[in-house]
C-alpha cells in the first residue's frame, strides 16, 4: 500500500488523479477510482491503537472491538472513493469534535492506567484534525465539480443491551441535515435500504429511529457545506455476534454484496 503525506493526499485529489494511499501515521486509507459525486466513509471501521496507548489501555482487544464498527468498511469497499478509517475510536473519535475525541471514559468504563499525557492527546487530536481536512479536501472538489456530494456515513451498533426488539437493521440519522432541498435523497434513500434483500436478514430501515444523525461528520459538513449532504447510516449488528465478535459468514456476504449494489445503485439514481 502507497503511504502519502496529507500535503501528497490533497494535491492529487486537487489535480483530481485516481489513486489509493494511506496517510502517514496509517490512521486512514482513502481510494478514489473515479470522481463522482459520492464519498463513502467508514470511520469507525479501524481498530489500531498506538503501541503507548495500547500498554496504556485497561480494556482488552475484545472490549474495544464490542464499540467499534467492525467490517462496515467492506460494505463501501466497491465504491469509487472510499475514506476508511484504520486507527480505533479509542485511540480519537472521529464522531467527536476535535476537542472532545480523546475517551478518559467511555460506556461507563475508565479507559486508561493512567492519565494521558497532553503530547499524546495532542497527537490523537492532530490526527482527527487532519483526518477533517481530507474530508473537505474531497467534498470541496467533489461539490465542485458536480454540484453536489453526498457522504455515505456507514456505521454499526450493538443491539443486545437495548430492550427493544423492534429496532431497525438500518437507521439514517438526519436531524444535523439543513435543508429540506435534500429530502427527496434522503426518501430515496430509505426507499432503497427497505428493498435490500439480504440472506437470513428481514431488512427494515427507519429514520432517526435509535440514532439521529448527530456524530461529527455529518456535524462538519453540514455545517460547513450547503451542497453536502451525509447519509449516516447505522447497520444493526445482524451480521456478527456483537458479544463474541464471530461474523455471522451468510448474512455478512450477502450484506457486503446487495449493500454495495445498493449504494451504486443510489448514486446513480441522484444523478439521473
Amino acid at each position: 500500500m502507497t503511504t502519502l503525506s496529507e500535503a501528497a493526499i490533497i494535491n492529487k485529489i486537487n489535480q483530481r488523479e485516481t489513486f489509493t494511499a494511506t496517510i502517514d501515521g496509517g490512521g486512514f486509507t482513502l481510494k478514489i477510482e473515479n470522481y463522482e459525486p459520492a464519498l463513502c466513509a467508514a470511520i469507525h471501521n479501524g481498530g489500531n491503537l498506538r503501541p503507548e496507548l495500547a500498554d496504556n489501555c485497561l480494556l482488552s482487544q475484545a472490549e474495544r472491538y464490542y464499540e467499534e464498527d467492525p467490517y462496515t468498511g467492506s460494505f463501501i469497499e466497491q465504491q469509487a472513493i472510499t475514506l476508511i478509517a484504520n486507527d480505533s475510536r479509542y485511540e480519537y473519535d472521529l464522531n467527536r469534535n476535535t476537542d472532545e475525541c480523546v475517551y478518559e471514559t467511555a460506556w461507563g468504563k475508565e479507559i486508561w492506567k493512567k492519565p494521558l499525557s497532553q503530547e499524546a492527546i495532542n497527537l490523537s487530536k492532530a490526527k482527527h484534525a487532519q483526518f477533517y481536512r481530507i474530508v473537505s479536501a474531497i467534498v470541496e472538489v467533489l461539490a465542485e465539480d458536480f454540484g453536489q456530494c453526498i457522504v455515505y456515513d456507514n456505521h454499526s451498533y450493538n443491539y443486545r443491551r437495548h430492550e427493544r426488539t423492534d429496532l431497525p437493521v438500518l437507521n439514517v440519522g438526519t436531524t444535523s441535515v439543513k435543508s429540506d432541498h435534500w429530502r427527496p435523497i434522503i426518501d430515496s434513500w430509505l426507499e432503497i435500504l427497505k428493498q435490500m434483500k439480504v440472506e437470513g436478514v428481514e431488512i427494515t430501515a427507519a429514520e432517526n429511529d435509535i440514532f439521529y444523525g448527530k456524530g461529527f461528520l455529518a456535524g462538519h459538513c453540514h455545517s460547513l457545506y450547503d451542497n453536502v449532504l451525509v447519509l449516516a447510516t447505522e447497520f444493526k449488528k445482524v451480521f456478527m455476534n456483537e458479544l463474541t465478535g464471530e461474523a455471522d459468514p451468510i448474512i455478512l456476504a450477502s450484506m457486503q454484496e446487495v449493500y454495495n449494489e445498493t449504494v451504486t445503485q443510489h448514486i446513480k439514481d441522484t444523478q439521473a
